[in-house]
């Protein structure tokens, strides 16, 4: 028994005198710069040692350094072709086993050590990803931006990860990918729930595209005690959108009337269609008058102005046709007979064709314009007839 013993200490003694020579090797052509040396001999090392974390730790820092050594090449040439184009994902690969076989494992002098091996490969991964998808090619950007996110986890950089994974989602979406892209925003913002505000805002519209009114307002909720106590203005258009779909509205013009102290110019037009659409007319066209005070030929504004009369007027044909239902034919005569629905009528036309002698190619805006032509009895110009229908043909 002991002689097997000796004879197994013997070959643990020789194996390990073997790689960490071969180590050496490596170690020595790494330090003077003499890369694809480097790599013979770690082939040849890894050949007589697959099971060593050091070795796979030292094969991690060679791919690295290969990376590089194609990295110098291209910019001396940009037209070279990359002599290791695996090297990257092949160190991330070498890192991890290492890591594998033994947590503990340390790095030789000047070398990387796995958790620092793992933060350095996250931008070169994140780099390629964004070239990837600047040229359409969805599939590569995935897998890059999924290696950057495990390279900045396993570095314990959460934030930057969560990043990565907001970026993957909005490839899916470019894909039209809804699952996938769902799934990249809740894992952003489950790695780290704080960093990334437009994770939110991105699920409540996907939410919202779905139909889901309950997620919609669980994702505001969660949005709120995530960030309580902070103002983030990028919530405002969806919390505003959400209470109109709601009708809450004290809740939405509580958000309005954030918007307008913020001095967000932008958002004006959203929070008076807003306001229009839970009928708190009088404070949206406020808004809007406001803002016309010093752009008197702003479109939006002239095009708002005109659709929150119409909405009105709308308003006004439900309400009567609700008592045409109910054989209430009086309250029906009245309302049809009101001046507030003539009024409404013929407001929604002037601010309309006020808004068409600015943009005559708004098909919205045209649209209303000629319904309420046709309601006053007015001429209906061909011009407007055959803008509507030119871009309905195309839509």
């Amino acid at each position: 028994m002991k002689k097997w013993m000796l004879v197994l200490v013997a070959l643990f003694v020789s194996v390990s005198a073997f790689s960490q020579s071969c180590l050496d090797d490596v170690w020595q052509c790494l330090r003077s710069n003499q890369i694809p040396k480097a790599k013979k001999f770690m082939d040849a090392c890894m050949a007589e040692n697959p099971d060593n974390a050091a070795v796979w730790l030292m094969q991690a820092n060679v791919n690295v350094q290969l990376y590089d050594y194609d990295v110098e090449r291209k910019k001396k040439d940009p037209n070279v072709t990359p002599r290791y184009p695996n090297a990257l994902e092949d160190a991330y690969n070498a890192f991890v086993k290492a890591v594998e076989l033994d947590p503990k494992v340390t790095p030789k002098t000047a070398m990387l050590g796995a958790k620092e091996g793992q933060q350095l490969l996250a931008a070169p991964f994140e780099e390629k990803a964004k070239s990837a998808a600047a040229k359409n090619k969805f599939d590569d950007a995935i897998k890059y931006y999924g290696l950057a996110a495990k390279c900045y986890e396993l570095a314990g950089k959460k934030d930057d990860a969560a990043k990565i994974y907001l970026q993957t989602g909005l490839v899916y979406n470019g894909m039209k990918d809804n699952d996938n892209y769902e799934k990249m925003l809740e894992k952003c913002i489950s790695v780290s729930p704080k960093v990334m505000p437009a994770a939110y805002v991105e699920l409540y519209y996907l939410y919202q595209g779905a139909k889901d009114t309950v997620k919609c307002g669980e994702i505001l909720a969660k949005a709120e005690k995530v960030y309580k106590g902070e103002e983030i203005p990028m919530f405002y258009e969806p919390q505003m959108d959400y209470y109109a779909m709601t009708g809450a509205e004290d809740k939405l013009q509580e958000v309005c009337d954030k918007v307008i102290a913020s001095g967000d110019k932008t958002l004006i037009p959203a929070c008076a269609t807003f306001l229009i659409n839970v009928k708190a007319y009088e404070k949206a066209e406020k808004l809007i008058k406001d803002e016309l005070a010093s752009k008197p030929n702003d479109f939006v504004l002239l095009s708002k102005m005109g659709y929150r009369y119409a909405v009105e007027y709308y308003d006004i044909q439900a309400r009567r046709q609700a008592a045409m239902d109910a054989r209430q034919y009086e309250e029906a005569t009245r309302l049809f007979q009101s001046p507030e629905r003539k009024a409404a009528m013929e407001n929604a036309h002037e601010w309309c064709q006020k808004a068409y002698e600015v943009n005559s190619d708004d098909l919205t805006n045209n649209r209303i314009l000629r319904e309420m032509k046709a309601l006053l009895g007015l001429e209906i110009p061909q011009e407007l007839n055959d803008k509507i229908n030119a871009r309905m043909r195309t839509e």
